[in-house]
């Protein structure tokens, strides 16, 4: 009968879009990676550099000591006998220095956040003694943050005269402020940044620039690749789609109907 000889067609006769290979036209430059370059030298040189790099590496010593400050004070009892009566004095002292700045900001704070409460009252006696007192407490701010640096150093020379004092404060990290920890890792980090910088000498320091700019051009190439076999098979899936509905309409013979 005709319909034992009737065949349906295929639904899509272009090629199959699983079986097309994405294939990037070659270029006449080698395609082989540029190498990462690393500094020839292993060892600072010159004096200066040695010398920056000595005074980083005591500021990162100075700020580890210091950070941990208001943990020897909380643990006096126990670190007393290793620390020794003079550091921890002046660690006692450093510690209610900053208590007292700490209470001058608050209330320095809580006197503001009145002030704007009441800014109906300008012309009130209260409220102008009011400003006068704020006043009067940012006008002490300055000496006090002056007495905490000076109290800082001191604290800092005589950990240092006592190298043994300064190695057990260290071994009491765990007490540091996650602030704290924060800034250190990103002075370590701008000391390994530094190093490598002294490191390289100016044909190297070319040489790098060269070779993040090309692959900086590889990438942004490929990137471009990219787009346009995105854009070549979504225009070839929107064909595929289109011709199907029009193969599969039904077309009418007298009584019968076929499909194509």
């Amino acid at each position: 009968m005709a319909l034992d000889i009737l065949a349906v067609a295929p639904l899509y006769q272009g090629p199959d879009i699983n079986k097309i290979r994405l294939m990037a036209e070659t270029t006449k430059k080698s395609t082989t990676p540029p190498k990462p370059l690393t500094p020839s030298r292993t060892k600072l040189t010159t004096i200066e550099t040695k010398r920056i790099m000595s005074v980083l590496d005591e500021t990162i010593h100075k700020v580890e000591l210091v950070t941990l400050l208001s943990n020897v004070a909380s643990s006096s009892q126990s670190l007393e006998g290793m620390l020794g009566e003079d550091i921890m004095k002046a660690v006692r002292e450093h510690v209610d220095l900053c208590q007292t700045l700490l209470d001058h900001v608050n209330y320095l704070q809580e006197e503001e956040q009145r002030l704007q409460e009441e800014e109906g009252f300008e012309d009130e006696p209260w409220f102008r003694d009011l400003v006068f007192s704020i006043e009067l407490q940012k006008s002490r701010l300055p000496p006090l943050r002056q007495q905490i640096r000076e109290s800082t150093k001191n604290v800092l020379r005589l950990l240092l005269r006592n190298p043994q004092a300064a190695s057990l404060l260290q071994v009491q990290s765990l007490g540091r402020s996650e602030e704290a920890q924060s800034f250190i890792d990103s002075l370590v980090e701008l000391r390994g940044f530094l190093f490598e910088k002294l490191l390289t000498s100016p044909m190297e320091a070319r040489d790098k620039t060269q070779f993040i700019q090309d692959i900086t051009r590889r990438n942004r190439r490929n990137q471009e690749i990219i787009d346009t076999l995105e854009n070549e098979l979504a225009a070839c899936m929107r064909n595929r789609d289109a011709e199907v509905p029009a193969q599969r309409t039904p077309r009418s013979f007298g009584s019968w109907v076929f499909p194509q």
